[in-house]
């Protein structure tokens, strides 16, 4: 039963939208029991009702925020004790799935991918680009 004028309730909306979402926490915290946690921040946030005027679809809208929660948790967690990462500045070493990892699962910016593969903004935005196309066409 949808709200009226076409606005989701949170229950509707984590109805529709949580299994994706939790998908996308897991990616980033492959710990359940903390993925759990940011999922709940996710449909409690006061940004949840805002995706119903979002531009896109409101699925971006979750995307969007559930990968902004996770990394942010994940950085909280990370604060303490930040583990080295298994970066190598090997050319054939620098796949899209890596820049895609960097990016979208530990949180980098483009900036900060490339600096940290040792390669330019825009072989980092080539590379962002070939990792879509190779799974959209998979």
């Amino acid at each position: 039963m949808n709200s009226p004028a076409g606005k989701l309730t949170s229950l509707e909306i984590y109805d529709k939208y949580g299994a994706m979402a939790y998908g996308i926490i897991l990616q980033i915290i492959p710990q359940p029991h903390l993925a759990q946690e940011v999922l709940i921040s996710v449909f409690s946030s006061p940004l949840l009702q805002s995706c119903n005027s979002y531009p896109f679809t409101f699925a971006v809208c979750i995307i969007k925020l559930a990968r902004a929660k996770a990394v942010e948790a994940k950085r909280k967690l990370a604060g303490a004790s930040s583990p080295a990462l298994d970066i190598r500045s090997d050319a054939a070493e620098n796949s899209p799935q890596q820049v895609f990892d960097l990016a979208f699962r530990q949180g980098f910016s483009p900036e900060e991918v490339a600096e940290k593969l040792n390669i330019s903004k825009p072989e980092v935005l080539r590379s962002l680009h070939a990792f879509f196309k190779s799974n959209r066409d998979a």
